[in-house]
């Protein structure tokens, strides 16, 4: 199976874990209620690290097998060799045979070789002929004896072989039934923790989901109960003057009015200038509360830095009773978060993405807080 197999192999178990993981009633893997997002992100951290570790098992394992393809490459080829060394040894086997038999048919002309050769020694003329004759007899009958028993180890020498070579190939066998049944034991435990994964990343995305709505739900309620609170007191704001010099606002029970026509001359001078969040002067650039403290302050009034603290600092009022120079605020869920400056006719000036612009209330009334005035 070629590595490219395998990981399809190993990707369709997964997925077909995980979907057994993610919509089976029964659920492997133990999620508890109580559990944060971070506890689950931890235990599938640990899941993961699992994982990482097969991964350099079967990494290793590859290479095992690698190593056993070779010598059975290699054990192939010795019987390729053998197989030839076989053929080649019938070949001579043959042909001394053959020879045996041309030397039996030439001398055997009774019924058993010992007649045929004695035959042969009295037939001598001399002496000499019959020494010679004697050593030519025995010489034959030791090549005859020879080649029956090369013959012999010929064939025990093949049958030596091919018992080893059958031995290779049954131990050969053996190691890549236990290697393949191991690396499978081992894929398969692969994709049961990369399941196991897969469903807790979902688990944990959806933890995440619901704990990111309950914070918004208590800053909502928190948020809620604090206006109900302001509302409640709702505290009057004083302006003093002191002599020309910058004013300040503090909370009393006394009522005055502050001038607002300066700091929207101010404001309009900087219409089209670029937002910058946290900016609070012409040099950094304008935010929306940051517009609306610079402006004032260049009039004489002291107001706080951020949208919900000028929200506090100011008086409630509808907006029936809403004139040119109250500050008018808005909220997108967690708490004031933008203030502009009211030019009346269902208008304002602030700063927003676009930057300093003079634009309708239209489109921001469904994030509308409510009106503050500077007293």
């Amino acid at each position: 199976m070629g590595k490219r197999n395998k990981w399809r192999k190993s990707m369709v178990l997964t997925l077909a874990l995980a979907g057994g993981l993610l919509f089976n009633t029964v659920q492997p893997i133990e999620a508890h209620a109580e559990e944060t997002s971070q506890q689950m992100i931890e235990k599938k951290a640990k899941i993961d690290a699992e994982v990482k570790k097969l991964e350099t098992e079967l990494q290793q394992l590859q290479q095992e097998i690698d190593e056993k393809v070779k010598v059975f490459n290699q054990v192939q080829a010795d019987i390729k060799e053998v197989d030839a060394g076989i053929v080649e040894t019938e070949k001579r086997i043959e042909q001394r045979s053959a020879i045996l038999s041309e030397r039996m048919a030439a001398y055997q002309a009774q019924d058993n070789t010992v007649g045929v050769y004695l035959s042969v020694v009295l037939e001598a003329k001399s002496f000499a002929d019959l020494m010679d004759r004697v050593v030519a007899v025995k010489t034959l009958m030791d090549a005859d004896q020879e080649l029956v028993n090369q013959q012999e180890a010929d064939k025990a020498k093949l049958e030596q072989q091919k018992a080893t070579l059958d031995e290779k190939q049954k131990e050969l066998q053996k190691q890549f039934q236990e290697l393949q049944q191991k690396e499978s034991e081992m894929e398969v435990k692969k994709a049961e923790n990369q399941a196991k994964s897969l469903a807790l990343k979902a688990q944990i995305a959806t933890k995440q989901e619901e704990e990111r709505l309950e914070a918004e739900r208590k800053a909502a309620e928190e948020e809620a109960a604090r206006l109900r609170a302001l509302q409640s007191a709702t505290p009057v704001v004083q302006v003093n003057n002191n002599g020309g010099k910058p004013q300040s606002i503090v909370v009393g029970s006394g009522a005055g009015t502050a001038s607002s026509g300066g700091a929207i001359s101010t404001a309009k001078q900087f219409l089209g200038r670029a937002y910058v969040w946290g900016g609070s002067n012409p040099t950094t650039g304008f935010d929306c509360s940051g517009l609306v403290q610079w402006s004032y302050k260049q009039a004489g009034v002291s107001l706080p830095r951020t949208a919900s603290q000028q929200y506090l600092a100011t008086q409630r009022i509808s907006a029936s009773e809403a004139r040119v120079g109250d500050l008018v605020f808005f909220s997108y869920g967690s708490g004031v978060a933008h203030v502009g400056i009211y030019l009346g006719n269902n208008t304002m000036i602030d700063a927003q993405n676009k930057g300093v612009v003079i634009e309708s209330l239209d489109w921001w009334n469904q994030y509308l807080v409510g009106f503050g005035r500077i007293q």
